[in-house]
């Protein structure tokens, strides 16, 4: 930016913000800047557009620019701005939990399709966004949701509270080492699927500030596919289903012949970008 005297109106900082995250390589660059600008003024950002001719006054300029400093450092705007969207709503985030991804949202929508259940089990909540999203859609009588991470849970509650939730259970639970007492109608996951050896190719944004725990399993991408086949008697009811979320591209056959080899069936679903991301699986 020019001088500190200059005086900003909110669109010339929404444009100047714009050309500058493009030029950096950074994509989605006119909404980032909207949602900065949303944070600063705590307005929505429909109000923007009333508010172009508006300057913005100096201390609003000072936390204008350190989070566009972050942001050009490598930092993911949800974390700038302690929130990230999923399914039409906010949740608290922070540097313990997975940033939730619009692709996550086909699980809801799968599960709003299958019909409502009687349970649902979310097996690595993170954030908590798919169980506390499926509480409000009214998708199952009984919810529950674990995470190997304490500080994931505590992150989880804290957006039940938020969201004004309050039937969900949350705990602390390591999948990959300890059983479930009960089986559920559905059970759903956006597991760690990034082979170790890809860790380094991610981008700034998520190696370096996501937790790796939720990212990879630390082999091959796979391990929680196989134990979600050698599990799925112990999980699923008779009639209950499986669903995942998948890395996309030659995931998608790998993880089919995990579940075909256990005599399970599966169906693969694409999500906007036209890749694969989510496996539902059934007996």
């Amino acid at each position: 930016m020019t001088t500190n005297t200059k005086l900003w109106r909110i669109i010339d900082l929404i444009n100047w913000g714009t050309n500058h995250f493009t030029a950096k390589g950074l994509n989605n660059a006119r909404r980032e800047m909207e949602w900065f600008l949303c944070e600063i003024l705590t307005c929505k950002r429909i109000d923007l557009y009333v508010r172009f001719e508006e300057i913005m006054n100096g201390s609003e300029m000072e936390i204008f620019r350190e989070m566009v400093k972050r942001r050009i450092s490598g930092e993911p705007f949800q974390h700038i701005i302690g929130k990230a969207p999923f399914y039409g709503r906010d949740f608290i985030v922070n540097q313990n939990v997975l940033i939730p991804r619009p692709e996550t949202e086909i699980l809801i929508e799968r599960i709003k399709t299958n019909g409502k259940v009687g349970s649902l089990l979310d097996i690595g909540t993170g954030t908590g966004c798919i169980a506390i999203t499926a509480e409000i859609e009214n998708l199952a009588d009984n919810i529950f949701a674990t995470d190997i991470s304490e500080s994931s849970i505590e992150i989880a509650k804290e957006n039940m509270t938020l969201h004004h939730v309050e039937k969900i259970q949350f705990a602390r639970h390591d999948f990959l080492r300890q059983n479930f007492k009960s089986n559920f109608d559905v059970v759903v996951s956006n597991p760690p699927y990034i082979a170790v050896n890809e860790m380094n190719a991610l981008q700034t944004e998520v190696k370096d500030y996501d937790p790796p725990s939720a990212l990879t399993d630390y082999s091959d991408g796979l391990t929680f596919y196989r134990h979600f086949s050698e599990q799925f008697d112990n999980l699923l009811k008779l009639d209950g289903y499986l669903l995942l979320e998948i890395g996309g591209g030659d995931q998608q056959d790998a993880v089919e012949s995990i579940f075909q080899n256990a005599g399970l069936n599966t169906e693969f679903f694409k999500d906007l970008q036209q890749d694969w991301r989510m496996v539902e699986v059934r007996r």
